[in-house]
């Protein structure tokens, strides 16, 4: 099942909104064949790993990290008939679908054909594999990923807020790398009017189309700014209070065309965003956007790039600091980027938090 994870986690970026599946075929203690969902409407791993069995699959046993599907109303045929029809003998499941089209119905019909089926093996593990795809099923939200960089002393901007490259160049990889797999990523309005970003992902193939998001109440954004001016580019969703979706300077952004959103508060963004079929939403904050996400519970998993190097500026309304982290946030790793250094931390009050393990994103990560 191992196994089976890992190839599951290469699927990262390519399968969503489906979810990262691996599949492994085993005989008397030999792989005979193995695959994993490569691509969003692509064959699906159990198809994929009987395709690539070097041997007759039949009294086999398939390790597969997500119950098999058996519903018919999609892109690709279901998986439980082939393993039937190769003559499996037995299926060892890490999960059960959350799926209500699936939901145990795969293992029902696994069994009913004679097969033995055991479930639940490196259960937390599987889950967590994909959290995302849980969270979009069962909370109607995309998996949420804060990240931010800090210097040595915890500072993330340089003296009176002002914009500093903290990261060096090994982490701006990866935090390229992880807007690439992500379909949404979402900054306050204060980065706009101090960084002017384009929130794009830069020397990384393929990468997914992302939906820009602003949380801006008061509709501050400047039309200038590069946002507005590459709305052909990829969405851009401005949202601010719903008094103002009537506004002279919303219409103006509508005919620049931004897509306004009319928002009570983090919720109504990442309501919206699952409704755009975004699974994994990057929250790229400063410190206010930051405890906004702490406190209302939204952060899922949380990526901190610390500096070497530090700012010096011992005034904290100066040289703003990073938010504090929750206490209880569980760290599952630290990799070294070239003096740089990088902490997975998990929500373990998180609706999706199944194991404290590493994260598929974090495990693949590497200067």
């Amino acid at each position: 099942m191992g196994r089976a994870v890992s190839l599951a986690m290469r699927g990262r970026g390519g399968v969503e909104p489906n979810p990262m599946v691996g599949c492994v075929i085993a005989r008397a203690g030999r792989i005979i064949g193995e695959g994993y969902h490569q691509q969003y409407g692509g064959p699906h791993a159990e198809r994929v790993a009987l395709s690539a069995c070097t041997e007759s699959p039949r009294v086999s046993t398939a390790y597969v990290t997500l119950e098999p599907c058996c519903h018919v109303n999609k892109q690709t045929p279901p998986c439980v008939p082939a393993l039937i029809e190769a003559g499996i003998g037995e299926v060892v499941i890490g999960c059960v679908d959350p799926n209500p089209l699936v939901g145990g119905g795969g293992i029902e019909q696994l069994r009913a054909a004679g097969l033995v089926v055991r479930v639940g093996v490196m259960e937390s593990t599987c889950k967590q594999l994909i959290a995302p795809f849980i969270a979009g099923m069962m909370q109607h939200r995309p998996y949420v990923t804060m990240k931010w960089a800090q210097s040595a002393d915890g500072k993330v901007a340089g003296p009176g807020g002002r914009r500093l490259q903290i990261s060096n160049d090994a982490s701006m990889r990866i935090v390229h790398r992880l807007r690439a797999r992500c379909d949404g990523i979402l900054i306050g309005i204060n980065t706009i009017l101090s960084d002017d970003p384009m929130l794009t992902a830069h020397g990384v193939e393929p990468a997914r189309p992302l939906v820009r998001y602003v949380l801006d109440r008061t509709l501050r954004i400047p039309m200038e700014c590069r946002l507005v001016k590459s709305t052909s580019e990829s969405t851009v969703v401005v949202a601010c209070n719903r008094e103002l979706i009537d506004s002279p300077k919303a219409k103006a952004l509508v005919e620049a065309g931004v897509c306004l959103l009319g928002a009570d508060g983090i919720g109504d963004v990442l309501a919206d965003a699952h409704a755009r079929r975004n699974t994994h939403l990057l929250v790229e904050a400063g410190p206010t956007l930051a405890r906004a996400f702490f406190e209302g519970g939204w952060v899922d998993r949380l990526w901190v790039f610390q500096s070497s190097r530090s700012i010096g500026d011992p005034t904290p309304s100066s040289a703003p600091a990073a938010a504090e982290i929750p206490e209880d946030y569980r760290i599952t790793g630290t990799l070294e980027l070239a003096g740089d250094r990088l902490t997975e931390f998990l929500n373990p009050r998180s609706p999706v938090f199944f194991d404290a393990d590493a994260s598929s994103d974090f495990r693949s990560a590497n200067p």
